[in-house]
């Protein structure tokens, strides 16, 4: 799981509320130790949640009277016993919203709004089956351009890359349709959860024919080195 997937899935909420599924939770995991962002995003959350929980816990709601059986229950929220653990959790939402959610995506609008010049990793010319690996340096908040050319064939109805790390862990993976294969497929790596060494781009080709694994077509190799 990169970053923005974990955005997109609002993963760190989920984490929290125990609504991801367990394999999304692994890879969240994995994800949030290298990102820290996510990590930041993790802690205030949770801060967040126990500060609602303490307020809910801070007692029961006073015993209705007799007659108070016949207030409308919209009534209800304006007594003190309620409106006061109610009032301090909005004011948690509130606190949340401003200095985690709102700053974090206008952040993302800003660097997609942003021209920003990227390095770049060709593996068009690069030997699926050994030679030098490509190398750059970059540093650790900078963005990567990878550009490949898929050996593309009739046979395949479209393919698949995937972006294994260091660890051998899958990064991501990426859908291409027969179209977007006959031209050089260039790819944006996003900075974040991206550690130093060496990563591995499989290319596999979907068959046309149902329920027929996919063949890996080429496995190409580069070196990623921190410069900070």
């Amino acid at each position: 799981m990169d970053h923005q997937e974990a955005v997109r899935l609002g993963a760190v909420e989920k984490y929290l509320l125990k609504e991801l599924s367990p394999p999304e939770r692994d890879e969240f995991e994995e994800h949030f130790f290298d990102c820290q962002e996510c990590a930041a995003d993790l802690k205030a959350a949770a801060a967040f949640l126990d500060g609602a929980r303490r307020e809910f816990k801070r007692g029961p709601l006073t015993k209705s009277m007799p007659d108070e059986a016949k207030t409308p229950w919209f009534s209800l929220i304006w007594k003190p016993a309620f409106a006061a653990p109610a009032f301090a959790l909005l004011l948690f939402v509130i606190a949340y919203q401003n200095l985690v959610m709102y700053p974090r995506l206008a952040g993302a609008d800003t660097r997609l709004e942003t021209p920003e010049i990227l390095a770049s990793v060709s593996l068009i010319s690069a030997n699926s089956r050994g030679g030098a690996p490509p190398s750059i340096t970059v540093a650790k908040a900078q963005s990567i351009l990878l550009s490949v050319d898929i050996p593309a064939g009739t046979q395949y109805s479209g393919y698949a890359l995937s972006l294994v790390a260091p660890s051998g862990a899958v990064v991501w993976r990426l859908p291409v349709s027969a179209e977007q294969a006959k031209d050089t497929v260039a790819i944006r790596l996003p900075a974040a959860a991206r550690a130093a060494g060496d990563y591995h781009l499989i290319v596999q080709g979907l068959s046309q024919l149902p329920r027929e694994e996919p063949a890996e077509l080429a496995r190409y190799r580069f070196t990623l080195n921190s410069s900070n």
